[in-house]
C-alpha cells in the first residue's frame, strides 16, 4: 500500500510564523502596503509620540473610512480634514494608513475606540464622486465617522493650500529621487532648461474593466496633449510615468523631447509629476492627486469615466474636476 506523507511539522511553523509577524506588523501601527514601494528609498514615519498631539476632550472627534489604495485614501484624508475645519473638530487618522509611508502627515493618529458615540454620515447612495453640503453642518454635540469616497475638490479647497504645504509633503527621500528622476531626464536628453510636463499613462486594469466606465485615454489624445504644450512652449520635456511602459514606448511618442520613466515606486511616480512645471492626466484617483497637487497647468481626458456607464453615473463631474483644469 503506498504510503501518504504528512506535510512536515516545519511547514506550519513556518506559516504560523509569517502570519504572527504580519499580524504584529499590523497591530505596532506600520503598513502592510508595500508592494511596489521601492525598498532603497526610506519612509521616515511620523507617530503620534513625535508630532506631541493632545485631545481637547470638549471639542468633537471626526474620522473617515479608507477604501480603495494610495489615491483614494488621498481623496479621504483631504476630505476628513476639510470637513473637520468646516465643523470645528478634531480630525484623527489609523496609525497604519499608507499615506503615512509617503507624506509628512501632521494629523493625529489613533484608533476607532477614540471617537465617542458617533454619528454616521454616508455619501449619499450611489454616488462617489459628489459634494454634499450637509457636511458643512455637522451635529456638533456628537462625534463623527464619515463614510465613503467624497471625491470631490469641493471639500477641501479652502484648505487647499495648507493641504500642499502641510500635510501632502513628501517624504525628503522620495522628494529626493523624483528630483534625480527629473535631472537625470534633463541629462539625457539635453534639455536643461525645458519646461517639464509629467504625463500619466494609466493603462493595467483600466483596459480590462472598460465596460464598468474606466476608460483609459486612447492613444490620439497623447499627442493632442503634448503637441498643445509644444506649442506653447518653444523648449519643452515630456516625461512619461506609466503602469504599462512596454505598451507606451510601442505606441506613444518617442521624440527627442520625451523621457520615459522606468521606475516602479508609485510613490516616486507621484512625486515627480508633482515636481514637473505641467501635468497631462488620465484616468484615475492617482492621476487626480498627480494634478491637484501640482502648481500648474493641467489637462484631463475628458472622457474619463465614460458617460451613461455604471462609473459614470456615480460622479457629478463638475463636482469631481476643478473648472480651473483643461478637458481635451
Amino acid at each position: 500500500m503506498m504510503r501518504v506523507r504528512r506535510p512536515k511539522r516545519c511547514y506550519f511553523l513556518i506559516l504560523a510564523a509569517v502570519v504572527t509577524f504580519f499580524g504584529a506588523l499590523y497591530m505596532s501601527g506600520y503598513s502592510v502596503v508595500l508592494w511596489g514601494m521601492d525598498p532603497s528609498v526610506q519612509r521616515p514615519r511620523l507617530y503620534f509620540e513625535d508630532v506631541a498631539h493632545t485631545i481637547d476632550p470638549r471639542r468633537p472627534r471626526a474620522m473617515i473610512t479608507w477604501y480603495g489604495r494610495t489615491g483614494n485614501h488621498m481623496f479621504q484624508y483631504s476630505a476628513l480634514i476639510g470637513i473637520a475645519k468646516m465643523n470645528n473638530m478634531t480630525p484623527i487618522i489609523p496609525p497604519n494608513v499608507d499615506l503615512l509611508d509617503i507624506f509628512n502627515l501632521p494629523t493625529l493618529q489613533g484608533r476607532k475606540s477614540l471617537l465617542r458615540d458617533p454619528l454616521v454620515y454616508k455619501d449619499p447612495p450611489g454616488y462617489v464622486g459628489i459634494y454634499d453640503k450637509r457636511n458643512e453642518h455637522l451635529d456638533r454635540s456628537r462625534d463623527a465617522f464619515l463614510d465613503g469616497y467624497h471625491q470631490s475638490w469641493r471639500y477641501y479647497e479652502p484648505v487647499k493650500e495648507e493641504l500642499l504645504t502641510k500635510h501632502f509633503v513628501f517624504h525628503q527621500p522620495i522628494k529626493s529621487r523624483a528630483e534625480s528622476y527629473i535631472n537625470d531626464a534633463r541629462e539625457t536628453k539635453n534639455k536643461h532648461d525645458a519646461v517639464t510636463v509629467g504625463v500619466h499613462v494609466r493603462r493595467g486594469d483600466f483596459v480590462r474593466q472598460r465596460i464598468k466606465g474606466f476608460t483609459a485615454a486612447p492613444i490620439p489624445y497623447y499627442y493632442k496633449t503634448m503637441n498643445y504644450f509644444r506649442r506653447k512652449y518653444q523648449n519643452v520635456l515630456f516625461i512619461m510615468i506609466t503602469n504599462d511602459y512596454y505598451w507606451a514606448i510601442d505606441n506613444l511618442d518617442v521624440g527627442p523631447d520625451v523621457y520615459y520613466s522606468t521606475n516602479t515606486d508609485p510613490a516616486v511616480d507621484l512625486a515627480t509629476l508633482v515636481s514637473c512645471d505641467h501635468v497631462i492626466i488620465t484616468s484615475g484617483s492617482f492621476s487626480w492627486w498627480a494634478a491637484y497637487l501640482s502648481r500648474g497647468e493641467v489637462i484631463y481626458y475628458h472622457l474619463y469615466p465614460e458617460p451613461n456607464t455604471k462609473i459614470g453615473r456615480q460622479y457629478v463631474l463638475e463636482d469631481y474636476y476643478p473648472p480651473h483644469w483643461k478637458a481635451m
